[in-house]
């Protein structure tokens, strides 16, 4: 048994401050005497240093009229009554200690709480003496902000500065309780949402009635209590001492139950006991909380004090509770006495009076496991015997993406029916992390649910094939399981995880069964193929199920399309064309001629050899790569006629300036290496240095492993592929991404092509910085810069595929325009054209719809006809809807490269 993981600082002896509406909060070391420094630096400012009162009783006199201004806030802000507690909750004192008239001493207990009454007062009420009223503002504003950094106070913060940056306009010297009312009425809903104490006293209490009624009611259904909600507001109400039932709660509870209040209230004053009360709250809590309920037992003892401190002060603000009132105490002591890591002892009876294994009786056995798996034998085998074994789960699961890892483990946490719920961790919450707080995490993680939860890790093998902690985390995650003998736990992992976990500890998978998922044959589809048209509400005929089986088989993977996930694809795709094709009012059928011949995950339709001849320009591109595909069409009759062959190095270097078209024909490439066999999905995966580099160590390698695994089947586009070595930054990883890149790109050299590109000489550089590099390359293409005639004949393709001509004189126009144009490196090639275009139309519909315009002014003033538009003007680009020429045109490139 053990807190929710957001609490377990108040078991430590940390420096925490606790406010309880926003939980333990971990203090920053040097943070309170950074913020104690900002406030003397305040004090001190020549705006201020006169500003002074000698009507403060804590402060040292004369105080500083911004020092009262702050001590004033930190009583507030936690909130009008609310609980702060913590082992550095003591605000006023560890922040304003040196101008405190009698400093105390600072408790660093971490059972330590106390509940301010929290009145606010608007920014000229302490500085009223300030010269003006801006000023006033202005310092209280600044007030606010030295408090900048406690994260409990954040919120309530912001929402004040909101609130002092547009102030209500009234008079500065209005009384007081005016004054605030007009703060109050001017308060937005977002700042009172934060601050709910700007809606005044009776605003307050109704906002504390419900949520005091909330959390009584959750407490009482994980630990029942004799007595009504009627019974319990009037013990709060004689437990704070008040003598009548306040009026204001009928607003706040409405009139019916305020009238119940009213006449029970004498009958229960007269038996009431305050101890006794205490006491049996207390025991009341500590069922909660050993029932998994501490936030519930938090929130209520939060919004009773509050309810208490808002009674006590009405018609006024919240008074300040008194300690004994509420049992917070003796709450927060019960919650370490329960909680808090204790020494064990073995006592010598648990031998000694062992009943004899025949007498025993037999544990109670787990439920039946009601599996859902398709195609899995080894799984639904391992799942079944789990369950009806005794010992502790522990489980390896290991396959390949998309077979029901996940799904398994979800069945096991249902049949185990333990008392809570399964904590899922992922392998990323553990990267990049320095080694003791990944062990800190794995061991909390292993802590909350030994005994009662089940432990799901997904990606074993990468949080202990991590370069940087992975060796240490195994052998913790060994010694946990050691520790730890009722720890449940499933572990999954990618196809031959086991394998690659074996090879840093080899100890670690024998604690665990293994099972292992595999793809799915046609049988498995099919089935797939057939829940997945029950979740359209579409029945389909069983020669469909079967053609639909035996297609998903034959279809090979697109990055995470693959397995188990290509079912619902083809479903969608077929069930959109039956009811494309079936009457309303008709039962949609899904039949063998509904199920395609082939199914392109990849979404590449047309010829892409074809498309590749109609691009402009790139005759040399397009004569190396017609050589690569003859190359592979030669290569397929000579395996045909039975000789060996040994199939090439297809990576390649893309070189040239942005714009020539080097993303565009490796998207190409991989869709002609599709058709001819080469790749199994040929779609693109585009990246550069962020999609492979990490921040810390131990997050590159796993990174770009990640991206190359995307790419499988396809091209891994990388532009800007020199900024890998570039790095001026001592420790960069970009080396050790290169260096995984070429190992993977061996691994997966029959279904995976890496392009990498960028500039010339760059690239050059680029290829001589890693000894495997320049091999792995052999092929390099060079992409030039398009002349004036090419991107003329660009820019007219584009318009006409954006469905615009282009009128007489506008290439002549453009064709100036390119001449004058700078020719260096960061020239855009197609990518200014396409931009020059986009300017263009916007000139275009500018300048059409001002003339409709005009026209139908002069019209409707001559009363005549207006004209309108023809469609051919609607559609044509003229010259002047080009950019004009500058004076020097190397602005108007700087701005639409």
């Amino acid at each position: 048994m053990r807190l929710p993981e957001h609490l377990e600082l108040l078991l430590t002896d940390e420096p925490v401050l606790d406010v309880y509406s926003y939980g333990p909060w971990r203090v920053p070391d040097g943070l309170f005497e950074e913020i104690a420094a900002r406030i003397d630096g305040l004090a001190a400012d020549p705006r201020a240093i006169e500003l002074t009162t000698d009507e403060h009783k804590l402060l040292t006199l004369p105080a500083s009229l911004v020092t009262a201004e702050i001590f004033g806030i930190l009583a507030f802000l936690p909130g009008g009554g609310a609980i702060k507690a913590g082992s550095w909750s003591q605000l006023p004192e560890r922040l304003l200690h040196r101008h405190l008239v009698n400093p105390g001493p600072l408790s660093t207990r971490m059972t330590r709480w106390d509940a301010p009454g929290g009145r606010w007062r608007p920014p000229v009420d302490w500085l009223i003496e300030a010269p003006d009223r801006d000023l006033a503002i202005e310092l209280a504003r600044e007030c606010l902000g030295v408090l900048e950094g406690v994260e409990p106070l954040e919120e309530r913060r912001k929402a004040l500065l909101r609130l002092y940056d547009d102030p209500p306009a009234c008079d500065m010297t209005l009384p007081k309780m005016e004054l605030r009312e007009h703060w109050h009425a001017h308060a937005g809903d977002d700042i009172v949402a934060a601050v709910p104490e700007l809606l005044g006293p009776v605003g307050y209490l109704e906002w504390v009635c419900a949520g005091l009624l909330a959390a009584y009611e959750h407490l009482t259904s994980v630990a029942p209590r004799e007595e009504t909600v009627d019974s319990h507001l009037i013990q709060l109400l004689l437990q704070g001492s008040l003598e009548h039932v306040p009026a204001e709660l009928a607003v706040a509870l409405g009139e019916d139950r305020y009238r119940e209040l009213q006449q029970r209230f004498p009958g229960e004053r007269r038996g009431f006991k305050a101890g006794a009360w205490q006491e049996q709250t207390r025991a009341w809590l500590v069922r909660a909380l050993v029932s998994g309920a501490p936030d519930a037992c938090r929130a209520w003892l939060d919004m009773a004090m509050r309810f208490v401190a808002i009674v006590q002060g009405l018609p006024g603000d919240p008074w300040f509770p008194k300690a004994e009132w509420i049992p917070v105490g003796q709450f927060q002591t019960d919650l370490r006495r329960l909680y808090a890591p204790r020494r064990r002892v073995v006592n010598p009876l648990t031998e000694e009076l062992r009943v004899p294994a025949g007498v025993r009786a037999e544990p109670q056995r787990r439920p039946e496991l009601a599996t859902s798996l398709i195609g899995q034998p080894e799984v639904t085998q391992a799942l079944d015997e789990l369950t009806r074994d005794k010992r502790p789960v522990r489980l390896l699961l290991t396959g390949p993406d998309g077979t029901g890892k996940r799904d398994a483990a979800q069945e096991l946490g249902k049949a185990l029916a333990l008392s809570r719920d399964p904590l899922w961790v992922t392998d990323n919450l553990y990267a990049g992390q320095r080694l003791s707080d990944a062990v800190a995490k794995l061991h909390a993680d292993v802590r909350d649910c030994a005994g009662d939860r089940l432990l799901v890790v997904e990606g074993l093998d990468g949080i202990v094939g991590d370069p940087g902690n992975g060796e240490a985390l195994a052998d913790e995650l060994h010694r946990l399981l050691a520790v730890h003998p009722d720890l449940q736990i499933v572990a999954l992992c990618d196809a031959g995880g086991d394998e690659r976990i074996r090879e840093i500890n080899p100890v670690l998978p024998h604690r665990f069964r293994i099972a292992r998922t595999r793809p799915f044959d046609a049988d498995g589809h099919a089935e797939l193929f057939r829940r997945a048209l029950d979740g359209h509400g579409v029945r389909a005929t069983r020669h469909a199920i079967e053609a639909a089986g035996a297609l998903l088989a034959a279809t090979p993977p697109m990055q995470t399309l693959r397995n188990a996930r290509l079912a619902p694809y083809l479903a969608g795709q077929v069930v959109a064309a039956v009811r494309a094709r079936t009457a309303a009012d008709a039962e949609a059928v899904v039949r063998k001629q509904d199920i395609p011949a082939t199914l392109d995950t990849a979404l590449s339709v047309g010829d892409p050899l074809a498309e590749l001849r109609d691009l402009t320009g790139l005759d040399t591109v397009k004569h190396e790569i017609a050589l690569l595909v003859a190359g592979t069409h030669a290569a397929r009759l000579r395996s045909e006629s039975g000789l060996k062959i040994t199939p090439p190095t297809r990576h390649m270097v893309f070189t040239g300036n942005p714009g020539t078209g080097k993303t565009m024909v490796a998207r190409l490439l991989g869709r002609i290496y599709k058709r001819l066999g080469v790749l199994s999905s040929g779609h693109l995966v585009e990246a550069s240095r962020a999609h492979l580099v990490g921040e810390y160590i131990g997050q590159t390698a796993p990174r770009t492993r990640r991206l190359v695994e995307r790419a499988i089947g396809g091209v891994l586009f990388i532009d800007e592929a020199y900024t890998l070595t570039q790095s001026p930054l001592k420790g960069d990883y970009g080396h050790e991404a290169i260096a995984e890149l070429v190992k993977l790109m061996e691994d997966h050299r029959d279904d995976l092509v890496v392009i990498v590109a960028g500039y010339q000489q760059e690239m050059a550089e680029f290829l001589v910085a890693n000894p495997g590099l320049d091999s792995r390359f052999p092929k390099q293409l060079h992409f030039p810069d398009y002349t004036d005639d090419e991107l003329i004949t660009v820019f007219g393709q584009l318009a006409a595929a954006d469905g615009f001509t282009l009128a007489p004189g506008t290439p002549e126009a453009l064709r100036a325009m390119l001449r004058r144009a700078p020719r260096g490196p960061s020239f855009g090639n197609g990518r200014l054209i396409r931009n020059l275009l986009d300017v263009a139309v916007a000139n275009q519909a500018d300048r059409v719809a001002t003339a409709a315009v005009t026209a139908r002014r002069g019209a409707a003033k001559d009363a005549r006809p207006a004209r309108v538009p023809t469609k051919k003007e609607l559609i044509t680009l003229t010259a002047e809807d080009l950019p004009p020429l500058l004076e020097h045109p190397e602005e108007f490139f700087g701005l639409y490269l």
